[in-house]
C-alpha cells in the first residue's frame, strides 16, 4: 500500500519488482505502476526485469476495452502512474485532469515525426509518447499492374480497364465501405480532394472551430467522387472481407489495406507492391488516417511521489529505439521512433513498407468531439457511391458539415 512506510518499501521491493499483482488494490511507496494490455505488459516486464534505475515498475494487465474507464473510476490508492493505450484518448482523458504532460527533449522529439507527436497535444502541451503506428497504404497487383501508375486518374482508368478487358478482374478497386462510422478506410481519397476532419491551431492542438469535411478544396473537387461513383470505381456496398476476398483472388488490381493485414499479404501467390496513393488533384497530396499508441503519464504519479521517475522513464527509455522496437514488435506495427522504423524487419519488410506509406498521414483525432464527425462523414461518402440513385458528393459533404457543427454547436457529443 502507498502509505507503508519507506522501510518496509524496501523489505518487499525484491518480491515485486518488474512483475507486481496482477490486478492489486494498492501499490507500494517508490514504485511506478502501468496499466497495460497483456502483450505489452509481457514486454515492459522483459524490458524492465530489475525495474527502472532501482525503482520497481510494476504491471498490471488489463485489457485495452475497460483500461480507460477503469482509470476514470480509479481513487487514488489503487490508480497507475502510467498507462499504455491509444492516444486519440488523450484530449478526453486530460480534460478530466487524469494525465500529467509528457516531457520530451529536444533530442528525444527529433526522433519522432511532428506529424506523430501532434496527435497528443492538447493545448499546446505533450500528454503522450507514440510507440506503435497503423494506416493502410495502397496494394497493387504486379502481374495485372506492371507499372505503377503516377496520378489517381491514371489508376482509375487502367483499373476501369482491366475490369471491362479482363472477366477475372471483377472490382477495379477494393475499398472496404459501408462499415462503422470510421472513415479509416476512405480517408485517404477523401484527404487526396482537399478534405479532412479538424484543422490544427500553431501550437498544435486540434482547432475544433475548423471542420473541413465540406472545405473549399473539397467542395471544388466533389466531382471526382461522382465520377468514382458512376463509373463504378468504388461502391459503398464493398465490405472489408469482400476487397480482401478480391484483391486475395485476383479480382482487383488495387487494395487499400495496413499491418494488421499482414498474414493475408504474406498468404498471396503472385507479387505485389506497397505504397502510397497517388496525386488525385495537383498540389494536394493523398494522405491516411494514422492510429498511434503508447504511454501517458497520469496525475495520480504526483500524488504518488514517482512523477519524476515516471516522467523519465516514459519520456526517456520507452522513447529509445530497442524499446519501441520491442514494444511495436507485439502488434506487428510500425515503430514510431523513426530510427527503430528503419530497421523493422517484420513480415519481410511489409510492415516497414506500409508504415512508409503513411509518413505523411493524419493521427486519429484526440478531441472526444471527433466522434460528432463519424456518423455525417460516413453519410456523406455512402450516400454519394451508392451507385444509380447517389446524392452529389458536393451537396452530400455539405450537409454532412452542417450536421457536424450542429453537434459541435450542441455540445452533445456521442460516447461509446
Amino acid at each position: 500500500m502507498r502509505s507503508v512506510t519507506r522501510v518496509l518499501v524496501a523489505a518487499v521491493a525484491l518480491a515485486m519488482v518488474a512483475v507486481g499483482a496482477v490486478g492489486a488494490p494498492a501499490q507500494a511507496a517508490d514504485s511506478i505502476v502501468i496499466w497495460v494490455d497483456p502483450g505489452h505488459g509481457q514486454a515492459i516486464k522483459e524490458l524492465l526485469p530489475d525495474g527502472y534505475k532501482g525503482t520497481p515498475v510494476e504491471i498490471v494487465e488489463k485489457g485495452a476495452d475497460v483500461l480507460r474507464a477503469d482509470l476514470a473510476g480509479a481513487g487514488r490508492r489503487e490508480a497507475p502512474d502510467a498507462i499504455w493505450g491509444d492516444l486519440a484518448w488523450t484530449g478526453e482523458l486530460a480534460g478530466a485532469g487524469l494525465l500529467a504532460p509528457v516531457t520530451l527533449k529536444k533530442k528525444t522529439r527529433t526522433l519522432f515525426r511532428d506529424n506523430v507527436l501532434t496527435g497528443s497535444v492538447v493545448q499546446g502541451e505533450q500528454y503522450g509518447l507514440p510507440v506503435q503506428i497503423s494506416n493502410l497504404a495502397l496494394i497493387t497487383n504486379t502481374k495485372l499492374v506492371p507499372t505503377q501508375p503516377r496520378t489517381f486518374a491514371e489508376l482509375s482508368a487502367l483499373a476501369l480497364k482491366l475490369a471491362k478487358k479482363r472477366k477475372n478482374v471483377t472490382v477495379p478497386f477494393a475499398l472496404a465501405q459501408g462499415e462503422g462510422t470510421s472513415p479509416w478506410t476512405t480517408y485517404p481519397m477523401f484527404s487526396g480532394l482537399g478534405g479532412y476532419l479538424f484543422a490544427r491551431s500553431s501550437d498544435g492542438s486540434l482547432n475544433l472551430g475548423d471542420v473541413g469535411l465540406a472545405s473549399k478544396e473539397l467542395r471544388a473537387n466533389a466531382g471526382q467522387i461522382d465520377d468514382w461513383n458512376a463509373s463504378g470505381l468504388i461502391s459503398s456496398k464493398m465490405t472489408a472481407e469482400e476487397a480482401r476476398n478480391a484483391f486475395a483472388t485476383g479480382q482487383s488490381p488495387f487494395w487499400l489495406a495496413g499491418p494488421e493485414n499482414l498474414q493475408d499479404l504474406l498468404d498471396l501467390t503472385f507479387s505485389y507492391r506497397i505504397g502510397a496513393l497517388p496525386p488525385m488533384k495537383a498540389g494536394i497530396k493523398p494522405v491516411p488516417l494514422l492510429t498511434v499508441q503508447g504511454f501517458m503519464i497520469t496525475s495520480f504519479a504526483d500524488k504518488h511521489g514517482v512523477l519524476d521517475m515516471a516522467s523519465e522513464l516514459v519520456g526517456t527509455y520507452f522513447a529509445r529505439e530497442k524499446a519501441q522496437q520491442k514494444l511495436a514488435a507485439v502488434s506487428g506495427l510500425f515503430p514510431a521512433n523513426t530510427k527503430a522504423a528503419d530497421d523493422v524487419t517484420t513480415g519481410g519488410g511489409r510492415v516497414r513498407a506500409i508504415g512508409n506509406a503513411g509518413v505523411n498521414g493524419v493521427t486519429m483525432p484526440n478531441a472526444p468531439q471527433a466522434a460528432v464527425l463519424w456518423g455525417p462523414y460516413a453519410e456523406a461518402w455512402t450516400a454519394s457511391t451508392k451507385g444509380k440513385n447517389a446524392t452529389p458528393a458536393k451537396k452530400a459533404f455539405r450537409a454532412a458539415q452542417k450536421t457536424a457543427m450542429a453537434g459541435l454547436k450542441s455540445g452533445d457529443v456521442p460516447t461509446g
